[in-house]
């Protein structure tokens, strides 16, 4: 919310009120809009956080171990013209993981660069993570004593990868990353949780 729109929000309601303040319930709506008008004020221009891709959580990590915010601040407003985000960052290796992060940046350069201002808003203003999306790895269905068992990957209670056939869904969560460091070929088996309807 701006300056503006809590003016013309304010007009509109006095605007409404009744002109006659000394009726009791006049007084209760008066102090009613006192309190509204304060909570408001509180919000009056309130940046937002925005919601950020992992790879540029990890690469704000790695600036601010050797530098600061307004270094990293620097680092995305150039990027693009000729720059990369890892510039002077590593002197020792060679870049990783910057390629993803410089492209994000620089997506839709016609349209004034809303990721440039948006990663700079992030770093100013703090930010959240995107969480990853979570995915059940369904086996195919198992054929044991005459029943169809529908079985699948979780982890027991010391973090070790089973197959089950129980219905204890928590630990059947994983990440794309998480399965495919299990076995690449899970990953044929992932279904998204929403699709999955808990029994």
């Amino acid at each position: 919310m701006n300056k503006q729109e809590l003016i013309e929000r304010y007009k509109t309601k006095y605007a409404e009120e009744p002109k006659d303040w000394k009726h009791p319930s006049v007084n209760a709506s008066r102090q009613d809009l006192f309190a509204n008008f304060i909570r408001d004020l509180k919000q009056l221009d309130e940046p937002q956080k925005h919601v950020m891709p992992k790879f540029f959580d990890k690469w704000v990590k790695q600036v601010l171990e050797k530098r600061d915010k307004f270094y990293a601040i620097s680092l995305i407003t150039r990027a693009g013209w000729g720059y990369g985000v890892d510039y002077e960052l590593n002197y020792d290796r060679a870049p990783s993981g910057t390629k993803e992060l410089l492209n994000w940046i620089v997506e839709n350069e016609g349209d004034d660069y809303p990721n440039k201002k948006k990663a700079t808003e992030a770093l100013l203003y703090g930010y959240e993570v995107e969480k990853e999306p979570l995915y059940y790895v369904k086996l195919p269905v198992v054929y044991f004593n005459h029943l169809d068992l529908e079985t699948y990957l979780m982890k027991d209670d010391r973090g070790n990868i089973t197959i089950a056939d129980n219905n204890d869904f928590d630990d059947m969560k994983f990440t794309e990353s998480e399965i495919k460091a299990i076995d690449e070929r899970y990953w044929a088996f992932a279904v998204p949780v929403e699709e999955v309807v808990e029994r």
